[in-house]
């Protein structure tokens, strides 16, 4: 065989292993779209995930609403985990996640929170909720964060939406009303209860009345075009007892 043959031979070989191992990289690889209210259970669930199943998962944090807009422009995460049912329904109308894959994972409640030298230590929402402190209220932007969204339905069954309007301070995410709320820029804000249980510098004055909001739940689901063995793999593994064990042990309630 000439030299030149064994040169051909060579390189069609290193093509075709280059390829095969660029596919196998990419068959090992996840991104999860997840509400920002889950950044700490979700990323400790993909740390375990990956070192049981050589998996390299990437994570996106942020607001539900925001994800949803992400994944209509073009965004191809394998899993959308949503804060609530909406922004799943928003993406199944538009074709772009498998409808059968709609699953509530878990559920929270909604609390009120204060900084942790507050001088306030307990309220109760029902009790003339605006009169109980004097400064800026702190909630996610209700227009595309659910926790936000959640927020504003109890202020409105409170009766406090006129009163309240021109105090609340919105924010981008839930984690970044526990920020605002941290930082003491504002006296009192919503967020969920298992985001609340996690920070050093608030603490909880007020668990709001689930009667008052639309029942809170996260909702995991896969998108069509990601639809294969290993993505459908980790969206099992997020109800799996092991995974249930982690969600309870972050507050998380599973019904």
């Amino acid at each position: 065989m000439s030299r030149k043959a064994l040169l051909y031979i060579l390189i069609v070989f290193l093509f075709f292993g280059c390829k095969q191992k660029a596919q196998k990289i990419q068959s090992t690889e996840l991104l999860v779209f997840s509400g920002a209210g889950l950044t700490n259970v979700i990323t400790e669930l993909a740390d375990i995930y990956k070192a049981e199943n050589d998996v390299d998962i990437k994570l996106n944090f942020a607001s539900s609403g925001t994800l949803a807009r992400q994944i209509e422009q073009g965004a191809q995460p394998s899993v959308y985990i949503s804060a609530n049912e909406k922004w799943v329904d928003y993406l199944i109308n538009l074709d772009l996640v498998v409808p059968e894959s709609k699953e509530k994972i878990v559920g929270t409640s909604l609390a009120v929170i204060a900084p942790s030298d507050s001088e306030t230590d307990s309220i109760t929402f029902l009790d003339n909720f605006p009169d109980q402190f004097a400064g800026r209220l702190s909630i996610g932007d209700p227009k595309h964060v659910p926790a936000g969204d959640y927020a504003w339905k109890a202020i409105e069954s409170g009766t406090y939406a006129e009163r309240l309007n021109d105090r609340i301070l919105p924010a981008k995410d839930v984690r970044s009303a526990l920020m605002v709320v941290e930082l003491g820029e504002v006296e009192m804000g919503f967020v969920y209860k298992t985001d609340a249980l996690k920070s050093q510098k608030v603490k909880i004055v007020s668990i709001v009345p689930e009667r008052l909001h639309p029942p809170i739940g996260f909702y995991a689901s896969i998108l069509k075009n990601k639809n294969n063995e290993q993505t459908r793999l980790f969206y099992n593994f997020l109800t799996s007892k092991e995974a249930k064990d982690i969600w309870i042990k972050n507050g998380f309630k599973i019904e």
